[in-house]
């Protein structure tokens, strides 16, 4: 809880007070490899913090599956507009690590924004990073070619992707498993 705190704290100040309100409603879970946080048609309850581990968020398509992102420690992860709007998700969750997160449900962070003086400057703070994140990936594939968002990645999370199969690197960056073969070759 500690390494979460301190993030947050970076981003807004959380007086003692308010801590000790938002404390009590962070849970701890851990998922085995495979495992599903959410499934497509579900409504998301919760806002994950992942302290280990590596997640894929795809979508289903009768075609195939299409990996929309990853989630690594240090980072948020949900089915957000699902969460946001309490409709079914499009996208599924799955470790592809054995995992472990601190989570959030809905309920609880609604208390949060109401009861704390933190509470309403974090949710906009999480808000606006997602929303730049989004942006920017959304920008690297109208103008960086696949080599370029596989460096980008692979220096983001050196060590992480590893972890990860290369048909869903592939899937990620918009290209063939064969096509990321050839990149993986050429650096």
């Amino acid at each position: 809880m500690e390494r979460l705190r301190k993030i947050l704290a970076e981003k807004v100040e959380i007086s003692e007070n308010d801590w000790n309100f938002i404390n009590p409603k962070l849970q701890v879970k851990e998922f085995k490899k495979k495992e599903f946080l959410i499934t497509t048609h579900q409504v998301e309850q919760n806002i994950y913090f992942i302290l280990e581990g590596v997640f894929r968020i795809f979508i289903e398509l009768p075609e195939k599956d299409v990996t929309s992102d990853f989630g690594f420690p240090n980072k948020l992860i949900s089915s957000y507009s699902s969460f946001l709007t309490q409709t079914p998700s499009v996208a599924c969750i799955q470790s592809l690590t054995k995992s472990k997160v601190i989570f959030i449900t809905k309920e609880d962070l609604d208390e949060i924004y109401k009861n704390t003086s933190c509470g309403e400057s974090m949710g906009r703070v999480f808000a606006e990073e997602f929303f730049m994140y989004k942006s920017k990936r959304e920008l690297s594939f109208m103008k960086d070619s696949p080599t370029e968002r596989y460096l980008n990645l692979f220096k983001e999370q050196q060590n992480l992707i590893q972890e990860i199969p290369q048909k869903y690197l592939a899937s990620y960056i918009g290209i063939t498993p064969q096509a990321l073969s050839r990149i993986r070759a050429k650096i």
